[in-house]
């Protein structure tokens, strides 16, 4: 039996599988130690040193005064949780766990995973499969809702069974069954009749269902101008756009975040219901987010790691997705040089040079000509730039290299930015420096012919 000072043990409370530990037991092994009794060994993670097992012994190891203490180290199984390892360790000796600690063990455990097996989970702490499902069926229920949801929305932006089933990790067999008994599915049975804002938000509460997810369901057999008025958009037939603020039913919270209002209207001019869009860096998922609402079939790719379903991991860099070369329309909104290059992560193109970021749109924009299909359009958005020096990078460079790179150029749109979206301190910082302060922003459509 090997021997270790206790002063080398470490301690991690989260670790801990009870509520608290009991002082009348604490006492009674302080008494066997001092009468010589010997106990079995603490139980300590490999190479870590961290308590797994035998709380109440090293606590009347501390008030017995005895530094040398027998241990035994085990290695946590893969895929288990420390925190469960020692549950199952403490329900092998007399003061074992009570029934309260292993439900809040539970709780803890299919809330982190909840594709955990009630019954594998409940034999390893002697716990029937029953009662361990009657404490966490609410959980399991929430992630089957989750679940269908998901495959539902990836079903709707044109993802095959076999992909879905590859994202979301599940047998195939089981999404055609998650699809037809999917709330999103079934909606119009729960929603009122004449419903609004209101009631969609009422019931997609009411079922655990992302809001967005529940107006796209919900508007599936509408027309664009229907959608458009259902979403509170106003239809804007020119060549300036002007949107207050971003909509709330697309996309996250993100720097450089744009309104979807902009990109439906892309989808309303130039794209027909079921066409297939591509965003080769989708930020927040905007534009995910807007070709669910406006019934067409879209794939996102960015290089940041997202818990979104929908977004793919992607750098542009390596080259366009396949799904380019069947896209029907190109949104690309890139970072406007190093503007917000503090907020973006480092594979973003804003960390480039002047000239290895032009050169950048040069070759990505040859190769997706060579690679989409014949009348695919682009959609372009960017923002002039210029330094202190009054060096920049302006509409028409980047209208350059779109020509140059074989597309044809068939509009140029402006979509400023909204003076409500600058805040006042800035505009006297500009006012007062005798410098203008940028608002224009373009998106240029092109079209391979």
């Amino acid at each position: 039996m090997q021997k270790i000072n206790i002063s080398e043990i470490k301690w991690i409370p989260d670790i801990y599988p009870r509520k608290k530990w009991n002082t009348d037991t604490i006492n009674r092994f302080v008494d066997a130690l001092v009468a010589g009794e010997q106990f079995p060994p603490l139980v300590l993670e490999e190479e870590t040193n961290i308590l797994l097992d035998g709380k109440h012994r090293i606590e009347a190891y501390k008030k017995a005064e005895i530094i040398e203490i027998p241990v035994e180290w085990h290695k946590i199984p893969t895929g288990m949780s420390a925190k469960y390892y020692a549950a199952t360790l403490s329900a092998r000796h007399g003061d074992r766990l009570s029934n309260a600690d292993i439900k809040d063990l539970a709780l803890i455990e299919f809330e982190a995973n909840p594709r955990l097996d009630p019954t594998i989970w409940g034999k390893g702490l002697g716990v029937s499969q029953r009662t361990v499902y009657r404490w966490v069926s609410h959980i399991l229920e929430r992630e089957k809702v989750s679940r269908e949801a998901k495959a539902w929305r990836l079903s709707m932006l044109g993802w095959t069974q076999e992909e879905i089933g590859e994202r979301l990790g599940i047998d195939q067999s089981a999404i055609s069954r998650d699809m037809q008994n999917c709330h999103l599915a079934k909606i119009h049975n729960a929603l009122p009749e004449g419903w609004n804002d209101k009631g969609i938000a009422e019931v997609a509460s009411r079922l655990n269902l992302p809001l967005t997810d529940a107006m796209a369901a919900a508007m599936q057999e509408m027309d664009d101008i229907e959608r458009f008025e259902r979403l509170g958009i106003k239809s804007q037939p020119y060549d300036v756009w002007h949107f207050s603020d971003c909509h709330d039913l697309m996309g996250d919270e993100y720097p450089g975040r744009i309104p979807g209002q902009l990109i439906c209207h892309v989808l309303y001019f130039y794209t027909k219901p079921g066409d297939l869009v591509l965003d080769p860096m989708v930020g927040s998922g905007t534009t995910l987010d807007a070709c669910l609402l406006m019934g067409r079939k879209a794939r996102g790719y960015d290089t940041v790691e997202t818990e979104r379903i929908d977004i793919e991991n992607h750098n542009l860099s390596d080259g366009w997705p396949d799904k380019a070369k069947k896209a029907d329309l190109i949104f690309w909104d890139p970072p406007y040089f190093d503007k917000k290059d503090k907020e973006y992560n480092e594979h973003s193109i804003s960390k480039l040079d002047h000239k290895s970021y032009l050169s950048f749109f040069s070759e990505c924009l040859k190769e997706l000509y060579k690679q989409t299909k014949l009348d695919a359009k682009l959609a372009f958005l960017m923002s002039d730039w210029n330094d202190e020096n009054d060096d920049g990078i302006f509409v028409w460079d980047y209208a350059k290299i779109i020509e140059s790179s074989g597309w044809k150029l068939i509009r140029q749109i402006q979509t400023p930015l909204s003076t409500q979206q600058v805040h006042p301190d800035i505009v006297n910082k500009f006012r007062e420096s005798r410098k203008l302060a940028r608002l224009n922003r373009y998106l240029l459509m092109a079209r391979k012919s």
